[in-house]
């Protein structure tokens, strides 16, 4: 293993132990919730959380990758940054003015006038975060990875901490009557909606108020001349986070129309179900923290690394799969049983989310050859094909076709990606090495769903014994299967 690559696997490392640890921490939320929010109201927190992610793509419109792209390529990096920076300030805090007047006419027009205060936090949020991405992006260029981690761990252990202080420490001191009349009745003005946001937006007020001296103490001039070609490479860039945020996203928009009375109630089984997937998205989303200034800064490394990199991601994405699968009534714990009933969806998330993380790594050649509009065209289908599956399965089969739309938009621009990718950037993948790997783990699936040990301890033997074997095929396969070029 090369000296980069090593470093590529160390700092996935970091950045996935600050990410899981955080966004372990976060998911908890989600039996938290659950447990003390109705379910409508956990509903209405998933569709609000679904908008978040689509429109904070937008207020940062790809301005990450184009810092990394053109720090370091004929301009310097403090002015690249302070120059983008002040961009993206400007941008965000027009947006957050925007929700000082807009958040009562869409509480009017998408949720029967309720949830306007909840709205205009979602903005507050949504304002900060985007401004914050820069700063944090600079963080990861600057190989800061301990650094980037202990904020975001500060980040979600603020917005806990509020949440338990407002959900959980109040209503308890309400209910034993050791506060006062007047903050029983400011208290009650709000619904759990309203608290889950607020804790939100304090959290990251604290972020921010950690970033800023990165901005404030920066000495370089602004450089204009950076801002056209920035945008130019970066807009194709937000047209595919759009595009992938969409895909990612849209189930949880449009369920509570598609399925009409008790569609939040829906949204709700299927937001924690969906939320069981979160160790496929820690990986994913660790491995992206630490690839993408990776690939950018090692191009001299050849293709042989992209095409190792993958092979190791493929494998470890199918052993959470099948971690996940095979002990699902254990993980279950942390639901209840109006939420159990949505299990069937897990599957279908895992290995769609996995597949967006292939998509990911294969989307490494229209960057680096500087075609970023194909991201956007393979973004725009995958979308299109994710939002037509909802609104044709959805009506008919309930939250699973929200699951199927997913794992098949993402399906079809990984196929896409890796078709084109051959032509104009070939990377030796093994591609006979990915397929042993996803039949054996369809293999060892359906050894555990059809056989049916009744005695707990031998079951979960049989589990393990399954799983062991499965991890061990990889270094069986790596060893005797010598391809490099598929």
């Amino acid at each position: 293993m090369s000296l980069s690559l090593k470093r590529l696997a160390g700092e996935t490392v970091i950045y996935g132990a600050s990410t899981m640890i955080g966004r372990l921490l976060n998911w908890l939320l989600m039996p938290f919730y659950i447990r003390t929010l109705s379910m409508e109201e956990y509903g209405v927190v998933v569709n609000f959380y679904a908008v978040v992610s689509v429109v904070l793509v937008i207020l940062t419109y790809g301005l990450e990758t184009g810092f990394f792209r053109f720090s370091g390529k004929g301009y310097n990096e403090n002015s690249i940054f302070k120059t983008l920076v002040i961009l993206l300030a400007i941008t965000s805090g027009s947006f957050v003015i925007l929700g000082v007047f807009l958040h009562g006419t869409l509480s009017d027009v998408f949720y029967a006038g309720e949830h306007s205060l909840s709205i205009f936090l979602v903005f507050l949020v949504l304002g900060i975060d985007s401004f914050t991405a820069l700063p944090f992006a600079r963080l990861r260029l600057q190989n800061r990875a301990i650094r980037f981690g202990i904020i975001k761990l500060i980040n979600i252990g603020a917005n806990i901490f509020f949440n338990l202080f407002f959900l959980l420490l109040i209503p308890y001191l309400i209910k034993h009557q050791y506060v006062g009349t007047i903050i029983i009745e400011y208290y009650s003005k709000f619904d759990g909606i309203f608290y889950v946001f607020f804790s939100n937006a304090l959290s990251s007020i604290i972020t921010f108020l950690l970033l800023i001296p990165q901005v404030i103490h920066l000495k370089a001039i602004i450089d204009f001349r950076v801002i056209k070609p920035v945008l130019v490479y970066s807009l194709p860039v937000l047209f595919v986070g759009i595009t992938g945020m969409l895909t990612q996203n849209i189930d949880k928009i449009l369920l509570p129309v598609l399925v009409g009375d008790g569609g939040f109630s829906q949204l709700a089984v299927y937001g924690a179900n969906f939320k069981i997937g979160i160790l496929m998205s820690l990986f994913t989303q660790s491995f992206r923290f630490a690839f993408e200034p990776f690939f950018f800064k090692n191009k001299e490394e050849g293709k042989v690394v992209y095409a190792t990199v993958m092979n190791y991601f493929i494998f470890f994405g199918l052993v959470i799969f099948l971690g996940v699968t095979l002990f699902i009534d254990v993980i279950n714990i942390v639901l209840t049983s109006a939420y159990i009933q949505g299990n069937s969806i897990i599957p279908l998330v895992l290995i769609a989310l996995l597949f967006y993380g292939i998509y990911f790594n294969l989307s490494l050649w229209y960057k680096l050859t500087d075609r970023t509009w194909v991201g956007a065209v393979f973004g725009a289908i995958g979308a299109s094909i994710t939002i037509g599956l909802n609104i044709i399965l959805v009506p008919s089969i309930g939250i699973i076709g929200s699951a199927i739309a997913l794992l098949c938009g993402y399906f079809v621009m990984v196929v896409l990606s890796a078709y084109f990718g051959r032509k104009f950037y070939p990377v030796p993948y093994q591609i006979r090495q990915y397929i042993i790997y996803f039949l054996l783990t369809g293999v060892v699936f359906l050894l555990n769903a059809e056989i049916n040990i009744k005695n707990d301890f031998f079951s979960y033997l049989f589990k393990a014994v399954i799983f062991a074997l499965f991890i061990g095929s990889f270094f069986v396969i790596k060893r005797y299967d010598k391809s490099k070029v598929n």
